[in-house]
């Protein structure tokens, strides 16, 4: 194991700048050549991966990252390298194949269960040390209110609109992900809102007092801080009361306040500085240099790559960057990595094979747990379908977001139906978020040649199209049961509930969940 303070002491300032940088590259067998190069010259530090663009599957990456940390041995200084990635459950699940898709964040915040919270930080964590990541990108601990209205709007990557509920299940995941020797890392400070155009595209404003911004966003970072936090990931957008002039991410100020007001003495990382709130407004280097000189440890920034040393070196010669600015924060890494390093190599961290029975187990746990019954009674339960026929109207579970992961909605509730029940009798349509006058005529249909319908939306309070369809179908089937599934957004119960007889919250569109509603609807569970 390396020694922090003697490497740091033998290192030159190249070598030092590396470790501020992940790097990024796609593929799936092994290190890239020029990165090859750049460790034998000690400037790599580390890397993120990405669903579909470096990762595969559980065991592609074990073997990805066991064949890139055999490249360790090969610099003089032998740093171990970050190796992370965005593995937050639910949407936003990015080892996907061979792994435990859990329900998400907004159905484990509707469970509001602390135990349930640690237990998925200590699975997560395990699958994490399997596959080699050393930095996990979770959990979001950003409280959901609309950025025009005001009012909770409820991001399934959010675990709720109610602060502490957010700082409990944050801080109980953080708990069991750190035991499990993985750092955790909270974002994005200071707290995103759900605006119409997300940071991927523009630049969010946000107007809102510094006493609100502590009482509301900052809370849920307050008490994870306070109960051991590794790792922070700041926000592109812009907190008017804390700098009215800089995104948090490039801002001294927000960083400032992260460091000397809320005392947190970890690893501040960006999140990519490529996206367009960025991009468009300070460009590919000079974002770089604000984020170093506001304070950040580790820089996120997918077009870099191999001139980001050469940069950041010249801005340092021409004194644009201190010296002491990078030596504070590649101390703070390397101390960061020696702690990882030894707490990795105690026993009880052995790296072992996962356990899926466990992870299926877990997460069909936290399902049940976090649907709600929206409209109807426990009393109404079970519905009857023996001897009837089911249409289903499923909402396009289709990537809706930059934070969706584009492999994650291959499911289908004829298949999940049949597996929960046994039914046979079932006839599925998927429904477009917008549907048009034909397609909600055809739509309408399945309802018409069924005795019971399942009705699923997508967002359908502001896609409010899909409602038409559920219109459509109760006034041809005034007397059938209809049973509505607000499986993406909660805001779309209230909508639901004028036109159907049962409606569910379920906080995600994952299998688990909906194998949850269906066994609570057609089994009384």
């Amino acid at each position: 194991m390396f020694i922090a303070d003697q490497v740091f002491e033998k290192m030159t300032l190249k070598e030092k700048i590396a470790q501020m940088f992940l790097q990024y590259y796609q593929g799936y067998d092994k290190m890239p050549e020029k990165f090859v190069e750049m460790n034998r010259k000690d400037q790599l530090g580390g890397f993120i991966f990405f669903s579909g663009n470096n990762v595969k599957s559980l065991s592609q990456l074990k073997k990805m990252t066991e064949e890139i940390n055999s490249h360790v041995t090969e610099s003089k200084h032998q740093i171990p390298f970050w190796l992370t990635i965005d593995q937050e459950g639910g949407q936003l699940t990015a080892i996907f194949n061979e792994t435990t898709i859990f329900p998400g964040n907004m159905t484990l915040g509707f469970a509001n269960d602390k135990t349930l919270a640690y237990q998925q930080g200590r699975y997560v964590a395990r699958e994490l040390r399997y596959a080699g990541i050393n930095l996990c990108y979770a959990p979001v601990l950003d409280v959901d209110y609309d950025a025009k209205n005001g009012v909770s709007i409820v991001d399934n990557r959010r675990y709720s609109t109610e602060p502490q509920v957010v700082a409990d299940m944050g801080t109980a995941y953080i708990e069991g992900m750190q035991e499990e020797a993985i750092f955790a890392c909270g974002k994005h400070f200071p707290g995103m809102r759900i605006t119409e155009v997300d940071t991927h595209f523009q630049v969010d404003r946000n107007p809102e007092p510094m006493q609100r911004l502590e009482t509301v966003e900052i809370l849920p970072f307050k008490q994870a801080i306070e109960n051991g936090l590794s790792c922070i990931m700041t926000h592109h957008g812009i907190f008017e009361a804390m700098d009215p002039e800089l995104p948090a991410s490039l801002s001294p100020k927000v960083v400032g306040y992260l460091r000397e007001q809320l005392g947190f003495k970890g690893l501040v990382v960006t999140d990519d500085l490529v996206m367009k709130a960025i991009l468009n407004e300070y460009g590919e280097k000079e974002s770089i240099k604000l984020a170093i000189n506001a304070g950040s440890d580790l820089i996120i920034s997918t077009c870099a790559c191999d001139w980001f040393v050469d940069y950041v070196y010249t801005c340092v010669e021409n004194g644009e960057i201190s010296e002491e600015r990078i030596n504070d924060s590649v101390y703070r890494i390397l101390k960061a990595k020696e702690a990882l390093t030894r707490e990795q190599a105690k026993p009880e961290h052995e790296i072992k094979e996962i356990d899926a029975a466990q992870g299926k187990k877990l997460s069909k746990d936290i399902a049940q747990k976090g649907i709600i019954l929206y409209k109807g009674t426990q009393e109404e339960l079970p519905v009857d379908i023996q001897g009837k026929k089911v249409g289903i109207v499923f909402g396009n579970p289709a990537r809706l977001v930059m934070s969706d992961a584009t492999n994650l909605y291959d499911i289908s509730l004829k298949d999940i139906l049949n597996r929960v029940t046994g039914h046979q009798e079932i006839k599925e349509a998927i429904m477009p978020w917008n549907p048009t006058d034909e397609e909600i005529i055809s739509l309408a249909d399945v309802g018409i040649i069924s005795d019971v319908i399942v009705f699923s939306t997508v967002n359908a309070y502001r896609f409010t199209r899909q409602l038409e369809v559920l219109k459509e179908i109760r006034k041809y089937c005034p007397n059938k049961p209809i049973i509505a599934i607000a499986s993406r957004s909660p805001m779309d119960a209230e909508h639901l509930s004028e036109y159907a007889d049962i409606v569910i919250k379920t906080g995600g569109i994952i299998e688990s969940t909906f194998e949850a509603v269906f066994e609570k609807v057609f089994k009384g569970r």
